[in-house]
């Protein structure tokens, strides 16, 4: 069985750009809930389970007193580690 490959190593070969993980964060911070969050080649991740998977920024996100400044990053590094499947 292969293993999926993290969205940093999906940024590294050019198959999710940059701005896409942006969007991706951006799309967490407006909801939480967001649905699946789908990339231009087809990758998709529930942004949700990423964060609450990621131990750092599921801590993080969850303080009351965080802003999105402050979480933006935690949440980032979260997206980045995750392994979005091929839709």
């Amino acid at each position: 069985m292969t293993e999926k490959l993290t969205t940093l190593d999906l940024c590294a070969l050019n198959l999710i750009a940059d701005s896409e993980v942006e969007a991706a964060t951006e799309a967490y911070l407006a909801d939480p809930m967001t649905p699946t969050f789908v990339f231009r080649e087809g990758y998709r991740l529930n942004l949700a389970r990423a964060v609450r998977r990621h131990p750092g920024a599921n801590d993080f996100v969850q303080r009351s007193g965080a802003g999105p400044m402050l979480k933006r990053p935690f949440i980032r590094a979260a997206i980045l580690q995750a392994r979005p499947d091929r839709g």
